[in-house]
């Protein structure tokens, strides 16, 4: 008798919790990406991130890797700023004062 009292209140939370499952209204976030064009390879780089420092290390969604873009501001001119895209295994092979104030990135 002990076990069967168990067994319907057991049923009965199950119930209860299923119901606020199902009529809860609780949506997925959207989650906001960036596509991103190189102005060097003009290959598009997608981003959960905006870049917005001169230099950022974010994550490729496409390309399921590591990525340091470099933004380049333009005062007062259209486009106002453009990227540059490049590997992170070839920005740590760089020096210290390339990885800080920049460096040319070959095609």
């Amino acid at each position: 008798m002990k076990y069967k009292v168990l067994i319907i209140l057991a049923l009965l939370f199950g119930g209860h919790c299923y119901n606020l499952y199902r009529t809860s209204e609780a949506a997925i976030p959207e989650v906001k990406t960036y596509e991103i064009k190189d102005k060097i390879t003009g290959n598009i780089h997608i981003f959960r991130e905006e870049p917005k420092l001169k230099k950022n290390i974010l994550y490729c969604q496409k390309d399921q890797e590591k990525k340091v873009v470099w933004v380049h501001w333009h005062v007062n001119q259209q486009p106002e700023y453009t990227y540059s895209v490049d590997s992170y295994e070839n920005y740590v092979e760089r020096t210290w004062v390339e990885q800080h104030y920049g460096y040319r990135i070959a095609p």
